[in-house]
């Protein structure tokens, strides 16, 4: 087989796989490009969910007759795209953190952004080394690299591929079967079998592309079917009105006073749950937020107590929790639950903390290593201690599971907060997104949520401190939501049932996973004992 030929036409894409197979860097290096960007599409503007569909037939031609190794590159090249276009307000936070140029900003994201589409790097060269192997496993072995190879690389958080598909809701109801990673596959699988229809079928592969097509149809006649079930039965349901409460702070390091008119005995967020109480709201939730002096100061609790006795309203609220374990005093990021006689009945301590923001990782406290991270962070890094467990709070029967910012990007540990025993669960998250400036990520963090509101089967309130505030029904459709960076107050109308909630993925979470790494591991054994065959 031919090397690449560098001097191949850009604009001369040919489709047989023997051209395929001689086609230069030039073109190969825009296809990879193209597909990051149609892969990335989605996580810029939700509307454009059907992008991610076919965003993996240019990088799998780019991809076609070439070596490992030079996968490696087109893949790495890909991801680049991809992770700067579903994260380019990396740039902004870092301008809003540290009050860098934008150049400067930039060129720092880039660091992450090559880190981080190294992973679909490490994928695509997977991929070819088992394609060359198992020809005949294409439809298999490209999503399950992708997706088993993103699911290990060291990132922040978790990076899924279809959480970006939160507006297509009949794809979106079988994630409550498998999670998200079964709609990662399918999404990959459509892009596998559209390049194949394109260049052709092999009469090797016409049974798989028969059963994927299959797979594909059972998915969508299932979401149809769900979706609409779903609709019907929150027919039925009583509705819990829920008062969130968008207050748009401003980005800053330092502790702020309570503006003119207020005090931390009574903030603007007080005067809110009084005129959603008076709206007709049971519960009024408050976002993360900075310092509001609750479990540090009795005069606040006091304050806040008589004023939640007058409304006979309960709140949910969030601040830093300061307390002594033995003779050691531990920071936590808390939200607490406090019923309409002003009791405090709960609290909650984030589980999952951010790396960087909440804590430092092993490897940045050897020496020579925490002063550069603390030069970039300083103040934004606060070490805190992780809570030990899932809280419920019972809000006169809506049993809220809470959970903070970052913490909706594990699908698996959401999943396990809501378990076994799920009947009446709603769950909630709290998160102060300002630091991103007014970009996509408040969007694609609310997005995140609506996804893990559908794999677990219940209600799902998502308040952003800058918006969009979104609450969403179980089979996803949004009830109701705010502007985005503006101030606002919302009265929400959920639908709720004491005795439904919870999915198959809610409660055995570990499953496609653990299948995935399987079939991964035995396609790979299966290559080890098969020769090479001619690149293709």
């Amino acid at each position: 087989m031919p090397r690449l030929d560098p001097a191949s036409s850009a604009l001369d894409i040919p489709l047989s796989r023997s051209e395929l197979a001689t086609l230069g860097w030039l073109p190969r290096v825009l296809l990879a490009l193209a597909g990051g960007l149609l892969m990335g599409l989605p996580w810029f503007d939700q509307a454009m969910y059907w992008t991610a569909w076919f965003g993996s037939v240019p990088l799998l031609f780019a991809l076609q007759g070439v070596r490992w190794s030079s996968a490696l590159l087109l893949g790495s090249l890909t991801g680049v795209a991809y992770f700067s276009i579903a994260s380019y307000w990396i740039i902004q936070f870092l301008i809003n953190l540290r009050d860098f140029s934008w150049p400067i900003a930039a060129l720092l994201s880039s660091v992450f952004w090559c880190f981080a589409g190294f992973s679909i790097g490490l994928s695509c060269a997977l991929f070819r080394w088992l394609s060359t192997r198992l020809p005949t496993w294409d439809l298999l072995s490209f999503p399950l690299c992708m997706v088993v190879m993103m699911s290990v690389y060291p990132l922040l958080f978790g990076a899924y591929y279809a959480e970006p598909q939160a507006q297509f809701l009949m794809a979106l109801q079988g994630v409550s079967l498998f999670g998200v990673q079964a709609l990662d596959m399918l999404i990959l699988m459509t892009g596998v079998l559209v390049f194949q229809f394109i260049i052709g079928q092999g009469r090797g592969q016409r049974f798989g592309q028969l059963l994927a097509l299959a797979v594909l149809a059972a998915w969508f006649i299932y979401g149809l079917i769900s979706l609409h079930h779903w609709d019907d039965l929150m027919g039925g349901w009583d509705v819990r009105r829920v008062g969130l409460v968008q207050p748009d702070d401003a980005v800053t390091l330092a502790v702020p006073e309570p503006p003119a008119g207020f005090s931390r005995e009574y903030p603007p967020e007080m005067a809110a749950v009084e005129r959603l109480a008076q709206a007709g709201a049971e519960l009024v939730i408050w976002p993360e937020a900075r310092y509001k002096g609750y479990f540090d100061n009795y005069s606040v609790r006091l304050s806040y107590a008589e004023k939640l006795r007058a409304s006979g309203v309960s709140l949910i609220l969030h601040d830093a929790e300061r307390a002594w374990e033995g003779s050691q005093k531990l920071h936590f990021n808390a939200l607490a639950y406090l019923d309409g006689d002003g009791e405090q009945r709960g609290v909650y301590r984030k589980m999952r903390l951010m790396p960087f923001g909440e804590y430092l990782p092993t490897f940045f406290h050897l020496p020579g290593i925490g002063w550069l991270t603390r030069t970039f962070f300083g103040e934004f890094l606060t070490p805190l201690e992780p809570g030990q467990r899932h809280e419920i709070f019972n809000v006169n029967g809506m049993r809220i599971v809470p959970k903070i910012c970052y913490e909706t990007a594990f699908p698996a540990f959401i999943a396990n907060s809501i378990g076994q025993d799920a009947a009446g669960k709603v769950l909630l998250f709290v998160s102060q997104d300002n630091w991103f400036g007014e970009t996509t990520q408040p969007f694609q963090h609310s997005a995140m949520s609506v996804v893990r509101g559908v794999e677990n089967r219940v209600p799902m309130i998502h308040l952003i401190n800058n918006g969009p505030s979104v609450v969403a029904a179980p089979n996803g459709r949004i009830i109701a939501e705010t502007d985005a960076f503006t101030p606002a107050e919302l009265l929400a109308a959920i639908p709720h049932s004491v005795s439904a909630g919870g999915s198959f993925y809610s409660r055995y979470p570990w499953l496609l996973s653990a299948a995935l790494y399987v079939g991964l591991a035995l396609l790979v054994l299966m290559a080890l004992g098969r020769r090479q065959v001619p690149r293709r």
